[in-house]
C-alpha cells in the first residue's frame, strides 16, 4: 500500500478491533481504546492487497468467519477489562 495510507489502515485495524488497544499490568486489563463505532473488519481488509483473494466468491464464508472471531475476541477482552 501507499506509504501515505498505512496510518489510516492501521486506524482501521484498530476500529475493526482487529487489533484492539489495551494494557494488562500485574494480570489486570485495562482497555485503553474503545471505538465510538465498530467497524467492519472487511472495510480494513479490502485495502490490503495481501488479503485480494479473501474477496473472490468463493471464499465469502471465510470473510463471515474472520468478522464472528474479532467479535467473538472483542467481547472476550470486554469482559477481562470488566467492561462488560
Amino acid at each position: 500500500m501507499p506509504e501515505n495510507e498505512s496510518l489510516a489502515v492501521a486506524n482501521e485495524a484498530v476500529t475493526s478491533c482487529y487489533w484492539p488497544l489495551y494494557e494488562v499490568e500485574n494480570g489486570k486489563y485495562r482497555l485503553t481504546y474503545r471505538p465510538r463505532e465498530k467497524t467492519p473488519v472487511v472495510e480494513w481488509l479490502r485495502k490490503q492487497g495481501r488479503f485480494r483473494h479473501l474477496f473472490e466468491p468463493q471464499n465469502e464464508h471465510l470473510l463471515v468467519e474472520i468478522q464472528k472471531q474479532v467479535d467473538q475476541e472483542w467481547e472476550e477482552l470486554l469482559e477481562l477489562c470488566g467492561e462488560k
